[in-house]
């Protein structure tokens, strides 16, 4: 489904609620006033200092509580799921003393999901958002080289994961899988995964799950504030500069504004025993908001631009078949690859990508029990690949020049203040045209796509029940001009539905189960591909004969947070009818640009697998440990054989220890961390790709080059905050690869011609701005 799917900011449904209570005398207080500036909301607490406030939207916002006797308070929160969150207010015949937040719950929905923010946000500034999301657990990347990660979640990936910027369904050339997602992770103060019964109301096709991408809501608070941040590596000698200022007038405070902009530029990687030759990238992207609300309505404005140029490897660029399978099996890069120095020059082949995105929002309270919001967005992407000119007549253009326009509209209602029912429906629609340019890879096409969709909460006492059911439809259509070959209109319709069940057994301790049956129709590459896949550089052939595929899941979910204690642990399990994989397949194919390894799409019944686990303990005020595992297994069920292309396991443990403050450096640090990934032995065990073994025989197998053998790296982070007069100044400093260790990532697509990277040290420095100024 393209186009602008249900945003989180749109989920207008959830329920704040707690308590007032005076911190001196610990009786409720009556009349407590509870304001959220940013959405306009004000509550009295009742006679037993109780309060609920229902409608809120999903996000962030400062959250005021006062009483004509005491002190009044601020409180920073997150809304994600329901909260229900206890004050207590020092009397003002104690104002000196300590202002307490006691009794905080989350109230998880059916969904399953986790978070980056905060510090360890910030850790991971400079880096894509593809590796930015490796920290959650469950969450691998698919990689393309030392510059080029996508997100895989429980072994899923492409265009069965869901990218959200900013509420919109990010639309561009995601089925590639050297096309990363054109986002700057610096317009986000949260990145979010979100799994099970929720995501359908972001699409029938999050068939691996959803990535939010969240940036904090516009000021409220009238004046004008920003932050500068900086981020440099050693390895490829890369260095970020990210700025961002927001205002709100005094004299107009419904009226609120941002500017945020973001250069980068880095040169060639270094493995632990040469520099990767053309492996350069860089970046420019710039975003602007802005809003205006009043209690009952609102209108808000989003544009983003994101530029980048990534280099691709030279040594995946080869002119014939015989060095193609030298180069391969010999697993180490040529010596005029090798002996390539380091270079901030970016030569071909290289992609150069550009996506636009616009958003405009507008709400209406529908009285005291619901919510109306229209959103409408328009989206380009411009892609063009650039490959390896073999003579001096070629032109100087792009061999691959592929342009998609969508156009997106949502209406949607969120409802509440209902009894123990809240929810949300609506409908999504968005017209999409492809066109191309110079050599054709995919052809073509125009797609309407039309989604409608409910989802509605039952909550009771410790009980939640979550069910939701959703129809789509895809047409591919005037898949014309494409030199002479004829395409067939294609259109698919089908139901998507899940339920989820939450319970919570005890304080801090949570259960979830939910169940979801999902479709997902094939995209443009797996039916029509047929030839050069620059990024990826190998040779890719769709089939036009296959289905959409139909996933039905359950997933399981624990979470316990109690004492010192912080577990969560999920399983899940997945029969996937029709997946569609592309595998390789023998000869390599010899073109006017170069030899490539040659993939096929294929579709299967599948069997899937999966555990998850994120486990913390504190030991003392300066010491905690942490550790989290990913466990994926998948079988073709006809053949009972693995299927291709999976996360191998991945182990991960660290342990912190807080140096507490120290004259003007607050919040110190140090964590070292240690990731182990095993051996991917679960492949195919045949194939008809011949392959010379170190003995000199020759096997038949199902890849070009077998799975590499397990790593362990070694990592380290270091944070403080300096205190000066006006500011709090953050860095954070941050060591990849500590011990320099050779080794090759099963899913790095690069894997075939050179080692991973190297050391690689990194200084991220966050300067926050508050101009003193006349609003």
């Amino acid at each position: 489904m393209g186009g602008s799917i249900v945003q989180v900011l749109g989920q207008c449904t959830l329920v704040f609620s707690g308590k007032v209570i005076d911190a001196d005398t610990r009786l409720p207080l009556s009349g407590a006033l509870i304001q959220i500036p940013a959405l306009k909301i004000s509550k009295a607490t009742d006679a037993e200092g109780n309060f609920k406030i229902a409608g809120i939207c999903a996000g962030n916002y400062d959250v005021n509580i006062s009483h004509v006797s005491c002190t009044p308070i601020t409180e920073h929160l997150h809304f994600k799921d329901d909260i229900k969150h206890n004050f207590f207010l020092p009397h003002t015949s104690n104002e000196l003393a300590d202002v307490t937040v006691r009794g905080t719950i989350s109230t998880k929905g059916a969904a399953i999901s986790q978070d980056i923010k905060g510090k360890e946000l910030e850790a991971l500034r400079g880096l894509s958002l593809g590796e930015s999301l490796q920290k959650i657990t469950g969450v691998s990347v698919l990689q393309t080289g030392s510059n080029i990660y996508k997100p895989v979640i429980h072994g899923l990936h492409s265009n069965r994961v869901l990218i959200l910027n900013n509420g919109i369904r990010q639309e561009g050339q995601q089925w590639g899988s050297e096309h990363a997602p054109e986002i700057d992770p610096y317009v986000a103060n949260r990145l979010s995964v979100v799994k099970g019964a929720s995501t359908i109301r972001y699409g029938g096709d999050a068939i691996g799950g959803v990535v939010l991408v969240e940036p904090k809501l516009l000021r409220s608070v009238p004046g004008v504030s920003g932050e500068l941040n900086i981020a440099a590596f050693s390895n490829n000698r890369q260095g970020t500069l990210s700025g961002i200022i927001e205002g709100n007038s005094k004299r107009n405070n419904a009226f609120s504004w941002r500017l945020q902009g973001t250069v980068k530029r880095g040169g060639n990687a270094r493995t632990p025993n040469y520099w990767l030759a053309n492996s350069g990238n860089q970046e420019f992207n710039g975003s602007a908001a802005m809003g205006w609300r009043s209690a009952t309505n609102g209108l808000e404005f989003f544009y983003s631009i994101f530029n980048t140029k990534l280099a691709i490897f030279s040594g995946s660029h080869i002119g014939n078949v015989t060095d193609l399978m030298q180069a391969i099996s010999s697993k180490e890069p040529p010596d005029y690859i090798r002996n390539v120095g380091f270079t901030y020059q970016i030569n071909r082949p290289y992609q150069q990508v550009q996506h636009q995105l616009m958003k405009v929002k507008a709400f209406r309270n529908t009285g005291d029990i619901g919510k109306l919001n229209m959103i409408l967005s328009l989206q380009h992407n411009w892609r063009r690949e650039y490959d390896v000119r073999r003579f001096q007549s070629s032109a100087n253009v792009p061999q691959l020049d592929l342009k998609m326009t969508t156009l997106g509209t949502d209406l949607i209602w969120d409802h509440f203040n209902t009894g123990h029912f809240r929810g949300t429906a609506g409908i999504t629609g968005s017209y999409q045209r492809n066109s191309y340019e110079y050599r054709l890879f995919i052809p073509n096409y125009e797609a309407f796509n039309f989604g409608a969709f409910i989802v509605e909460k039952w909550n009771y006492q410790r009980w939640l029940i979550e069910g939701g059911l959703r129809f789509d439809h895809r047409s591919m259509v005037n898949t014309n001009s494409n030199g002479g070959i004829q395409y067939p209109d294609r259109r698919f319709n089908n139901v998507s539905g899940n339920t989820g069940i939450s319970y919570e057994a005890a304080d801090g301790l949570q259960f979830t189960i939910n169940a979801s049956t999902a479709w997902r129709a094939p995209q443009v590459n797996e039916l029509y591909s047929d030839g050069l896949h620059h990024g990826s550089a190998r040779i890719e052939k769709g089939d036009a004969n296959l289905q959409p595929e139909r996933s039905n899941s359950v997933l399981f979910n624990t979470v316990y947070n109690r004492g010192r204690w912080h577990i969560d642990a999920g399983a899940y399990v997945k029969r996937i009818d029709g997946f569609i994989y592309l595998f390789p397949v023998f000869p390599p194919e010899l073109t006017i640009r170069g030899a490539f390894p040659t993939f096929r799409f294929g579709q299967a019944p599948v069997a899937m697998h999966g555990f998850d686990l994120n486990a913390a303990y504190t030991i003392s005020s300066h010491f905690q440990v942490d550790a989290k595992s990913s466990i994926v297994r998948a079988k073709n069920r006809n053949t009972k054989e693995w299927m291709i292309q999976m996360p191998a396991d991945r182990y991960e443990a660290g342990i912190q220890y807080s140096l507490g403050d120290f004259k003007k450096w607050e919040e110190t640090y140090i964590k070292p961390t240690v990731q182990y990934v095993s051996r991917q032995t679960r492949v195919p065990a045949t194939g008809n790709i011949p392959v010379v073994k170190p003995d000199g025989s020759t096997a038949m197998e199902s890849d070009y080059l077998m799975p590499p053998p397990a790593y362990a790296l070694l990592g380290l982070e270091v944070g403080t905050i300096l205190q000066t007069k006006h500011q709090k100044i953050q860095f954070t400093i941050t060591v990849s690869n500590a011990l320099n260790v050779v080794y090759r990532e099963y899913m790095n697509a690069f894997r075939y011609f050179s080692d991973e990277m190297g050391r690689n040290i990194g200084l991220k420095i966050k300067i926050p701005i508050e101009p003193k100024t006349k609003s």
